[in-house]
């Protein structure tokens, strides 16, 4: 029962790594939230942690702390331009 156990939570773990490096591989829109729920588009990215920087990169600029703002990374597909939501 243990090696079974072991095995999927090996499997898990390539599963969870393909994952990822497909979102480094995908192209998201990235949007910064300011305090008061403003949007503002940041552009077009590639990957992932691209859009986590961006929007850091945003905050840092505006001089705000992590507690002031948001964002969100929408996955642009050929069918959506927010396919699917990330962080």
């Amino acid at each position: 029962m243990r090696r079974i156990a072991l095995i999927a939570a090996s499997l898990l773990g390539l599963v969870l790594s393909a994952c990822e490096q497909n979102l480094e591989k995908a192209n998201f829109n990235a949007y910064f939230y300011y305090p008061d729920n403003r949007e503002e588009y940041l552009g077009l990215v590639q990957g992932l942690s691209a859009c986590q920087t961006a929007a850091r990169s945003r905050a840092e600029t505006l001089n705000m702390s992590n507690a002031q703002w948001s964002y969100i990374c929408c996955e642009k597909t050929s069918s959506s331009d927010c396919a699917t939501k990330h962080k």
